[in-house]
């Protein structure tokens, strides 16, 4: 029986989306792998509804293939997203068992629903892997999104396996079976798998983009580390808020490099850019996520650090100020050396971090006055005693 107008719908709308996720890689959106895994699944409920029964078991195998690619490269555009791709040798062993047992089912048994079974429970078995995998990482609401979305097609597929095997059914011979309410449950599960999938591409293509252009916001283009906004934004945010009243103690350091004007003026702004970069760079957090890292603005930078008391964040810092002086600038300044001056403190129990930041920024001062290349530390306002911590290199 030819294919109906209403049939030719399901391929149609789901190679529409593959058209047009495709089509917003051109707008600079990544959306190019989840198309052609889209292209894959239209092609191949496009050629299921072709009548060539002269061609079988090869037209069946051929189309299974196709679904079953484009799931697989769906999973695989989704694996990407955390640059970890499992093994195309296990994606491949998957497809030919799958193809093998297709056409054991057409040529032995002639059983549509045996052949559908074993489409539907590769399919799933390819999703649950990736989906187990990937939900390990989710680090973003983008990546949720997607998580929730894969979860959803594995359990209609699964729930559908479940199905074949627990309810009878009369015998359809091959072509009968895409006609039956078997049938159009299959293509209207790809359907729905399809448009769930482009929608929520969509939607966390949106969600990358937006915190894309936030981070470009907050973050200092130079250094890597946050803006000025960026770090309001941090100190805003709850998780923050919740630090003052804590028990733990937290450091916070100012920094500025010495005389930074006089190196722009005799080396140029190329290599205090430099100098900038390689200073910020001593800042980094590594590993704790918790640690925050911000430059302020021209050469002056701060650093807070959840869980330093005062000793440790003076520490700290000493071991800051002195990796820069050990810095070597060859070839472009081969005999110098650059100093820089730090002030340091904690953030008092419900004390706001702008008064602790504003504290910080006095004994910075009081570090330049004392000659640079120091460490001036209290946990006091600057007119009781503070420690001062001091060393001196020269500077070429």
């Amino acid at each position: 029986m030819p294919a109906t107008p209403l049939e030719w719908s399901v391929p149609a709308a789901i190679l529409l989306c593959a058209i047009g996720l495709c089509a917003l890689r051109f707008v600079g959106l990544r959306t190019l792998q989840w198309g052609s895994a889209l292209g894959c699944l239209g092609i191949g409920y496009a050629i299921m509804l072709v009548q060539a029964s002269e061609f079988s078991p090869y037209k069946q195998a051929v189309e299974d293939a196709f679904i079953l690619c484009g799931v697989i490269l769906a999973c695989r555009a989704l694996q990407s997203r955390r640059c970890r791709q499992t093994s195309s040798y296990i994606d491949i062993a998957v497809l030919l068992a799958s193809t093998a047992m297709v056409i054991v089912s057409v040529v032995l048994f002639a059983s549509a629903k045996l052949e559908t079974f074993f489409v539907q429970a590769s399919c799933a078995l390819v999703i649950w892997r990736a989906t187990i995998s990937f939900a390990r990482q989710v680090a973003t609401t983008s990546d949720k999104v997607l998580t929730a979305a894969f979860l959803f097609i594995a359990l209609v597929l699964t729930g559908q396996c479940v199905l074949y095997v627990a309810v009878p059914t009369p015998p359809f011979a091959l072509g009968e079976w895409r006609v039956s309410i078997w049938g159009t449950l299959v293509q209207y599960t790809g359907l729905l798998g399809s448009i769930v999938l482009t929608f929520a591409v969509l939607i966390a293509t949106n969600y990358d983009a937006i915190e894309k252009y936030r981070h470009q916001a907050h973050t200092d283009a130079l250094t890597g580390l946050l803006n000025r906004q960026g770090l309001d934004s941090r100190l805003a945010s709850v998780s923050w808020h919740s630090f003052p009243d804590a028990v733990t103690p937290i450091g916070v350091i100012m920094a500025d490099i010495d005389n930074f004007k006089r190196i722009n003026d005799i080396f140029g702004h190329a290599f205090g850019d430099m100098v900038l970069a390689r200073f910020g760079a001593l800042f980094r957090p590594e590993s704790d996520a918790q640690i925050c890292a911000a430059r302020m603005g021209g050469e002056e930078f701060l650093l807070l650090l959840p869980g330093a008391n005062l000793e440790s964040a003076a520490a700290i810092a000493d071991e800051i100020r002195e990796s820069f002086v050990a810095q070597r600038w060859a070839p472009h300044a081969p005999n110098s050396c650059f100093t820089a001056s730090m002030g340091v403190t904690v953030v008092q129990a419900g004390e706001p971090f702008a008064s602790a930041i504003k504290r910080a920024d006095d004994f910075l001062y009081e570090a330049k006055r004392r000659g640079r290349n120091c460490t001036v530390s209290g946990d006091a306002p600057r007119n009781t005693a503070h420690r001062l911590s001091k060393s001196s290199s020269k500077v070429g």
